[in-house]
C-alpha cells in the first residue's frame, strides 16, 4: 500500500510541471439523511414513522442522489366524507415505477417508494409529497334580488340578502344569513358570460373564516380553465414577508336567486381595515398618508367620479393613471390637497427611481415590498403586474417609501392561453423587449413595460442583488407551497367540478395539467436566471442512459446544455427565446446490423412553427412542433455502417409557445461503447489515464473521453476512480464493471 501510495503522490506532483487547463464542474457535497416532509389537505391522517421517513441524500447538480436503497412506506385515512384524490395526490410522482398505491377495502390506501441507491431525486419532489382528499360538498352561496341577475349592473347597488351553508369542509365561522348589497364588477370581466359581482354586508361578518368585513367579492376565473390561478397566487402570496397584506379567500359554489352559476371564488375585497391594509387615513393635520392606491389606465378611469392623479410614469398602451381609493374625504379642498401632495409625491418618486433628480431610490422605494412584488409577479408572468392596472400600493404617514401591497388579479396570468397579447407599444416602450405572456420563459414585468422595474433591476446591483437573495429563499418555503396549493386546491374542487364544466363548458383536468406544466417550466427558467450558478452537468452524463458512456458533441451559438427536468437529469436545447435560430446535439457511431439507439424525448414549443427534428444521416425522422411528453423512440440500424444521428430545435422568426425548448434523456446504444479507464482514447487503460482523471479532478484540464472515467460507478469521475487505475495497472486489482480486457 506504500507503493501505492507513492506513486499517487508522484502523480499528484507531476501537475506542479504542467499548465493548467480548463476548469471542470464542482464535484458533490458531502452525503446527509434527509427527512421527507409530508404534506396533506383537510379530511387526511397520516400513520408513518416520521424518524425513518428519511433518505441517505448527496447533493449533486441541484437534486439529491440516493446512496443507499430503502423502503418508505405510510398510510393514509381519510375521514367521514372526504375521499382521496388520486388524480391530485404527489408521492414521488417523477418516479411512478418506484412507487405502488393500494387502495383497501376501509377506504384507506397504503403508499411505497422504493428508493434506489443511484436515482435521484429533486428538490421540488422531496418537497411537494401531498396525500389530498375530496369533499362531497363545497360551500353554497345563495344571494337573493328582487331582480334578475341579469339586470344588476356595476353601477349601482341592488338590495340583496345572503345564505351561506357550509359543506363537507368546517369553518369556525359557521354558517350565515345576513341582508347587503350586490352589484356588477371588473373591466373586460364583466363583458363574460360568467359574471363578477361585488358584495356588500349591511354589517361585519366572517365568512368562510374570512376576517369579518362588510366588503366580499366573488370571482367567477371565466378565462382560467383550472378555476386555480386566483387561488393558488392568493394562498401562496401569504408566504411573501415583504408583503403585509394579501386577500384571503375561499371556494362556493354560486347561487343566483336559487339558480345554480358556478363555482366561485368568494375574496375580501382590498380596503384599509384593519384585519386587511392597517394604517391610519390621512387627515388635514396629516396629508404624508396613509394612502391606499391603485395603479390604473386610461379607458378605466371615471374622471369625474375617480380620484385620480397624474405621474410621469407611462410605459402602457394607454396613458397611465394612478387612483386615490382610500381615504375619500367629503370636503372637496381636502381632497384637492390630498391629490395635489400625491402626485408632488409621484414625481419625487419617479425622478428617483429613474435617476433624473440625484436622489437615492431607496429614500422612497420600499426594497422588500417591491422585490417581492416583482418575484411574485415574475413567477405568475403577470400581464397585468408591470403597474399596469390592478396593482395596489400604501403610502404611510410621515414614511417617504412607497409599499407593494395586495397582490391582486391572476387569471390570465400562468401562462393562460387565453392571454394572447403582449405589453409592446411603439410609442411608449421598447417593444422588443416585452414577451408573449404564454411561454415560461423571458422577464414580463422587468422590462420597459415597466420602467421603475426595468431601471432598479437594471441600475440598482444592490436592488438586483436583494431581490435575488430573497427568491433563493422562497425557492426553499413559497415555491413548494405554490405547488402544495395548486394540488391541493385542485383536489378539493374535483367533486364539484363536473356541475361547473357541464354548466360552462370548461375543461378542469386540462387546465390544471398545463398549469402544474407550465409552473414548473416557469420556475426552471428564473431558477436559471435568478439562483446562483449551479453547479455545471455534464452533457454526456445528462444525455447517457444510466451507466451508458456514448460521447456527443453540441456547437454553435445556443449548444445543448445538462438540465434538471422533471425529476430526472437531462439536456435541453439552448436557443428558447432567440428567433431565427437552432440548438443542436449529435453523435456518429460505428454500427452493425440490428444495433439499436432509443432516446427520450419531451417538447414545448410554438405550434406548427418552431420545431424539434431527429435526423439520422440526414434523413428526417422525426418532426414536430407543439406539446408532447416524455416519448420514447428506437432506432434499428438495417445494415453495418456510420451513422450521424443529430437532435436539433429550430425556431422561426417570431413568436414563442409553452417552454420554447426540447428535452433528451436516456440515449442508450446496444453496442460497445469502448474501454472503462481509457479516458485519453489511446485503447489502453495505464498511468496517463490515472494522471489525466487527477489533473481533472483538481480542475486543471478536462477528458477527451469523460464516459469511460467513471471507473467505480459512483456518479463522478475524481481521484477514486485514478486509484483504482494505479492499482489495475500495478496487477492489484480489477478495474470493476470492465467491459473489455486492455
Amino acid at each position: 500500500m506504500k507503493r501505492i501510495a507513492g506513486i499517487f503522490a508522484a502523480l499528484l506532483m507531476a501537475l506542479n510541471f504542467m499548465a493548467p487547463a480548463a476548469a471542470r464542474a464542482v464535484t458533490a457535497e458531502e452525503t446527509d439523511t434527509v427527512s421527507v416532509y409530508v404534506d396533506c389537505g383537510e379530511g387526511v391522517s397520516l400513520d408513518y414513522n416520521e424518524a425513518e421517513f428519511a433518505l441517505s441524500l448527496t447533493p449533486m447538480y441541484g437534486m439529491y442522489r440516493i446512496e443507499k436503497s430503502k423502503t418508505l412506506t405510510l398510510t393514509a385515512s381519510f375521514e367521514e366524507g372526504w375521499t382521496f384524490s388520486s388524480e391530485f395526490s404527489s408521492f414521488f410522482s417523477a418516479h411512478p415505477e418506484r412507487v405502488t398505491v393500494t387502495e383497501n377495502a376501509d377506504g384507506s390506501v397504503v403508499f411505497v417508494f422504493s428508493a434506489v441507491k443511484g436515482d435521484f431525486l429533486t428538490k421540488d419532489e422531496l418537497g411537494t409529497v401531498g396525500i389530498y382528499a375530496t369533499p362531497a360538498e363545497l360551500p353554497k352561496l345563495n344571494i337573493t334580488t328582487g331582480i334578475a341577475f341579469s339586470q344588476i349592473t356595476k353601477e349601482e347597488w341592488v338590495d340583496a340578502s345572503f345564505t351561506l351553508t357550509l359543506g363537507t369542509r368546517r369553518f369556525e365561522s359557521g354558517n350565515y344569513e345576513g341582508t347587503g348589497a350586490v352589484k356588477g364588477r371588473g373591466n373586460t370581466s364583466w363583458g363574460q358570460p360568467k359574471k363578477p359581482y361585488s358584495i356588500k354586508l349591511s354589517s361585519k361578518a366572517s365568512l368562510l373564516d374570512i376576517p369579518k368585513t362588510k366588503k366580499y367579492a366573488i370571482i367567477p376565473s371565466w378565462s382560467d380553465e383550472s378555476r386555480l390561478r386566483n387561488y393558488m397566487a392568493y394562498k401562496s402570496a401569504l408566504l411573501l414577508a415583504g408583503i403585509d397584506y394579501v386577500p384571503k379567500c375561499e371556494f362556493v359554489e354560486a347561487y343566483f336567486n336559487g339558480v345554480y352559476n358556478g363555482i366561485y371564488l368568494l375574496v375580501e375585497r382590498v380596503d384599509i381595515e384593519k384585519s386587511k391594509i392597517n394604517i391610519s387615513e390621512a387627515s388635514a393635520d396629516d396629508l404624508t398618508g396613509g394612502y391606499f392606491i391603485e395603479k390604473d389606465i386610461d379607458g378605466k378611469i371615471d374622471f369625474d367620479a375617480d380620484q385620480w392623479f397624474d405621474c410621469p410614469y407611462w410605459a402602457n398602451q394607454s396613458k397611465d393613471y394612478f387612483v386615490l381609493k382610500t381615504p375619500e374625504p367629503d370636503d372637496e379642498t381636502l381632497r384637492a390637497q390630498m391629490l395635489a401632495y400625491l402626485t408632488d409625491y409621484m414625481q419625487a418618486l419617479h425622478g428617483a427611481v429613474m435617476g433624473t433628480s440625484g436622489e437615492s431610490y431607496d429614500k422612497y422605494v420600499d426594497t422588500p415590498s417591491w422585490a417581492d412584488f416583482i418575484i411574485f409577479q415574475e413567477l405568475a408572468k403577470n400581464i397585468d403586474g408591470n403597474l399596469k392596472t390592478s396593482c395596489y400600493l400604501e403610502k404611510r404617514s410621515q414614511d417617504d417609501r412607497l409599499y407593494m401591497t395586495a397582490p391582486w388579479d391572476f387569471d390570465l396570468a400562468f401562462g393562460n392561453p387565453a392571454c394572447t397579447w403582449d405589453n409592446a407599444d411603439y410609442t411608449h416602450n421598447d417593444y422588443y423587449d416585452c414577451p408573449d405572456a404564454q411561454s415560461a420563459s423571458d422577464f414580463m414585468v422587468i422590462n420597459s413595460s415597466c420602467p421603475w422595474f426595468d431601471k432598479l433591476y437594471d441600475d440598482q446591483e444592490d436592488f438586483r442583488s436583494a431581490l435575488q437573495e430573497r427568491y433563493a429563499g422562497y425557492r426553499e418555503t413559497l415555491i413548494p407551497e405554490m405547488f402544495r396549493n395548486l394540488h391541493e386546491g385542485a383536489a378539493y374542487l374535483a367533486a364539484a367540478m363536473p356541475r361547473d364544466e357541464a354548466k360552462w363548458n370548461k375543461d378542469f383536468s386540462a387546465g390544471y395539467e398545463y398549469l402544474a406544466s407550465w409552473l414548473s417550466s416557469r420556475i426552471d427558467w428564473l431558477d436559471g436566471v435568478w439562483l446562483d450558478e449551479a453547479e455545471t452537468i455534464d452533457l454526456d452524463f445528462a444525455l447517457n442512459k444510466t451507466g451508458g458512456t456514448l460521447h456527443f458533441e453540441t456547437s454553435g451559438s445556443y449548444p445543448f446544455r445538462g438540465v434538471v427536468k422533471d425529476g430526472r437529469v437531462a439536456a435541453q436545447s439552448g436557443n428558447a427565446g432567440v428567433n431565427s435560430s437552432d440548438s443542436f446535439v449529435s453523435i456518429t457511431l460505428q454500427m452493425q446490423a440490428g444495433e439499436t439507439l432509443s432516446f427520450d424525448y419531451k417538447v414545448s414549443t410554438e405550434s406548427n412553427y418552431d420545431y424539434f427534428t431527429f435526423t439520422v444521416n440526414g434523413d428526417e425522422i422525426i418532426s414536430f412542433a407543439g406539446e408532447r411528453d416524455w416519448t420514447t423512440y428506437t432506432f434499428k440500424a438495417t445494415q453495418a455502417g456510420s451513422y450521424t444521428f443529430k437532435w436539433n430545435f429550430n425556431k422561426d422568426y417570431s413568436v414563442a409557445g409553452g417552454s420554447d425548448c426540447v428535452w433528451l434523456d436516456n440515449v442508450d446504444y446496444s453496442g460497445d461503447t469502448g474501454l472503462l479507464g481509457d479516458v485519453n482514447g489511446d485503447g489502453e487503460v495505464n498511468m496517463q489515464d490515472a494522471l489525466l482523471i487527477v489533473r481533472f479532478s483538481m480542475r486543471l484540464d478536462e477528458l477527451p473521453l469523460p464516459q469511460n472515467g467513471d471507473v467505480n460507478g459512483d456518479g463522478a469521475v475524481d481521484s477514486k476512480d485514478a486509484l483504482l487505475i494505479v492499482r489495475f495497472v500495478m496487477g492489484l486489482g480489477e478495474l470493476p464493471g470492465r467491459r473489455t480486457e486492455a
